[in-house]
């Protein structure tokens, strides 16, 4: 059986093709980013804060502003969870009026500060139930904020070997947290236990087999809740 030959007039169609093609792409794509909406707001440094025995503070007198402090104390509580006992002492000192134990709070694990141990919060969501997030506040004044967590904790790995049985425990909760304003900065005063919610849908399909109370992330979800430290 001879061997089919094949016209060069179609390779060679098909090889003038290739740059109108690829010139459509590039056009498209340009298109695209012009008519893209804007991007959301992302995390800057606000103005005043410092960080303070390892805690971020001198956030704004507003209800944003305790909002944003409440979400940055919980992250270095939970961080502080693997510190020593005088280290994790001097954020709570930081972070929570006299007298106030932080126990409730979920991003306060204590454990033993072996370098062995991760503990970590990531604050998603901030919801304050005010009418104006950018009103200065009045000295002694008190704002209610809940946060939208996921809290992790387990054995670090560190490149050594696997345990097949090991790995990170957590969840998603929202946490629910008062914080006043006195003396130039925020301050948690009431700290409630967390509340569990479902986790978000990673796979698109059987969410997470459990009871869905959702009322909890009806606020932390709304229209009026942000992202720890953006405007």
């Amino acid at each position: 059986m001879g061997r089919t030959e094949f016209k060069p007039t179609e390779a060679s169609h098909g090889r003038r093709m290739v740059v109108p093609a690829v010139a459509l792409v590039v056009v498209a794509f340009a298109v695209g980013r012009l008519s893209a909406p804007q991007q959301p707001a992302v995390p800057s440094p606000q103005p005043g804060v410092r960080i303070s025995a390892g805690v971020p503070v001198g956030f704004s007198g507003t209800a944003r502003g305790g909002g944003d402090a409440a979400a940055a104390y919980v992250v270095s509580l939970s961080v502080a969870g693997v510190w020593s006992d005088v280290e994790r002492q001097a954020v709570i000192r930081e972070v929570t009026a006299g007298g106030v134990s932080p126990a409730g709070l979920v991003g306060e694990v204590p454990t033993v500060a072996n370098g062995g141990t991760i503990v970590q919060t990531v604050v998603a969501r901030v919801w304050v139930p005010d009418e104006d997030l950018d009103a200065r506040v009045p000295e002694g004044a008190e704002v209610d904020v809940r946060l939208l967590v996921c809290a992790l904790s387990g054995a670090a790995i560190g490149g050594g070997a696997v345990d097949p049985d090991a790995g990170l425990a957590g969840g998603w909760y929202v946490q629910a947290v008062t914080v006043r304003w006195a003396d130039g900065r925020w301050r948690i005063v009431v700290a409630q236990r967390p509340v569990p919610v479902p986790p978000p849908d990673l796979r698109g399909t059987l969410r997470d087999g459990g009871p869905r109370d959702m009322r909890p992330l009806v606020d932390v979800l709304g229209p009026r809740s942000w992202v720890p430290g953006t405007v």
